[in-house]
């Protein structure tokens, strides 16, 4: 017999053992996860004979568009689609995402978003109804090709910054793009993470001039500047301070898609979405529509 149901807390010892068989994550990693961000209204589970077999995480977001972020909408980022591997190839994680759009849809969000893993997953989440909704600039550069950028810009001053400062920034600089706005909460995970890593979240700043960046190491001689926002005149100034910051000798650097074109890279497509059940009617007119592909994800715990 089935079930689909958000989790309990009491779930979360079976919820650690599908993430370590399906992630490969340290048990380090895993403890760090649940003792900070487990939420169980926001995990969705599917059971077999009160088994949990699959399981996905339901992040609260907010799309907003207008020149002063006068549109909104609520929305959800699916996080952690896993299916214990006795059970996988039966459709069920497909199901458990069907299940979660109608849940949230019932708490009226409208907007379902998630970041596929692998180029190949856009055509797979493509078929299971989600479109491309979001894209970004995605450079690799290294130390050197860093270093000679932008002599003769301003120096920006670097240092560790606290999830609010960090927010207040990010949400300062997109204002006018439509964009997604996480909580407070959510970007204080990041931070965590950023930390366990080796880097931070980062405030960069010239006078009156700020800027943000969320730096995570992949390895010893690599990092992720999952997002990198400054003014356009700074890009490149902003790259240095933060290769003087972090001894990296590769920068993986992603900004939004219209931003950045002095530092080359590709734009790639990001992010897909989905409307939920508490919209299935369909838009009733142009504005209502969802979000184009030039809408900015940034943050993605992906």
């Amino acid at each position: 017999m089935k079930e689909m149901r958000p989790a309990l807390w009491s779930d979360m010892e079976r919820l650690k053992a599908i993430w370590k068989l399906c992630f490969g994550y340290e048990d380090s990693f895993i403890d760090f996860y649940f003792a900070r961000r487990f939420q169980p209204e926001q995990v969705a589970v599917y059971l077999v004979d009160q088994v949990i077999t699959a399981m996905l995480t339901m992040i609260p977001i907010q799309y907003v568009d207008g020149p002063e972020g006068e549109k909104t909408r609520q929305g959800a980022m699916l996080y952690a689609i896993a299916t214990h591997p006795d059970f996988q190839r039966r459709g069920m994680a497909s199901e458990l995402m069907e299940w979660a759009l109608a849940y949230l849809g019932s708490r009226q969000i409208e907007l379902c978003v998630l970041v596929p893993a692998e180029e190949k997953l856009f055509g797979f989440y493509e078929r299971q109804g989600y479109q491309a909704g979001f894209t970004l600039r995605e450079a690799v550069l290294n130390r050197d090709e860093i270093r000679v950028m932008g002599k003769e810009t301003p120096d920006l001053a670097v240092a560790a910054a606290l999830p609010q400062t960090y927010n207040s920034i990010r949400n300062q600089l997109l204002r006018g793009t439509p964009y997604i706005v996480y909580g407070e909460e959510e970007v204080a995970y990041q931070k965590q993470v950023s930390r366990l890593s080796g880097a931070d979240l980062y405030e960069l700043s010239s006078g009156e001039v700020q800027g943000c960046a969320a730096v995570e190491c992949l390895t010893e001689d690599k990092v992720l500047v999952k997002e990198l926002l400054v003014p356009e005149a700074l890009i490149a100034q902003g790259l240095k301070a933060l290769a003087q910051t972090i001894p990296a000798q590769e920068f993986i650097i992603r900004t939004p898609a219209p931003w950045g074109q002095g530092i080359g890279g590709q734009i790639r497509s990001f992010g897909m979405l989905k409307r939920t059940s508490s919209r299935e009617s369909g838009p009733t007119n142009q504005e209502d529509s969802l979000p184009g592909e030039g809408a900015y994800l940034g943050l993605a715990f992906d």
